[in-house]
């Protein structure tokens, strides 16, 4: 029984990335076709094939990010870096999944909505590193620029009032509501060009 609204968001989110996978799949089988009928090597089929992959990408993180997480299965170390590197390849964004044993679902969803929330702060792009420490995970973020709207990131804590969000910020609030569930807290730390999260 799925009873919060949180969860019910998650099932959306996973019905969601469902309901792509099947047309997505399509298009990638006809950049096969077009490959092997020789003419992949056009600017129409190479934008076709980038475009196909960069969404299939997007859509595995998501539904890491946003799907609903049984915390009876894991996610290899192997597993988080191959979606992590696929889905910030366009973006600039270099990632090291550093975390060396495998994570349950639940707590790789608030991992990946927390580098989301990077995401936000690197308008040029910037390197992500994950490490554990016994069970305190840090996020170590290096960047030419990291913007930081206090206001944005207070949201995270539990006891701060939350602002009004947009949905290309939703994930800020998600993470809190994540870490909530899991019974964690969230410190972080900015500077001009970097940005640090722990998670205790």
């Amino acid at each position: 029984m799925y009873d919060t609204s949180d969860d019910i968001t998650a099932l959306i989110s996973a019905r969601i990335c469902h309901d792509l996978a099947s047309p997505l799949g399509a298009i990638a089988n006809g950049v096969e076709l077009l490959e092997l009928s020789g003419v992949a090597d056009c600017p129409e089929a190479v934008l076709l094939a980038d475009s196909v992959n960069c969404a299939t990408a997007r859509m595995a993180f998501i539904r890491v990010a946003y799907g609903f997480a049984n915390s009876q299965t894991k996610m290899a170390p192997s597993q988080a870096q191959q979606l992590l590197s696929a889905n910030f390849a366009e973006r600039k964004i270099a990632i090291q999944w550093r975390i060396s044993q495998d994570t349950a679902k639940p707590l790789t969803k608030l991992l990946f909505l927390l580098i989301q929330c990077c995401e936000s702060a690197l308008p040029y792009g910037g390197e992500i590193q994950l490490h554990q420490r016994d069970d305190v995970i840090d996020l170590h973020t290096n960047a030419k620029e990291v913007r930081h709207d206090p206001a944005l990131w207070g949201c995270l804590s539990a006891e701060t009032a939350q602002p009004t969000l947009t949905s290309s910020l939703v994930h800020f609030e998600l993470a809190r509501l994540q870490a909530l569930k899991l019974g964690r807290d969230i410190d972080v730390r900015f500077s001009d060009t970097t940005l640090d999260i722990t998670i205790h």
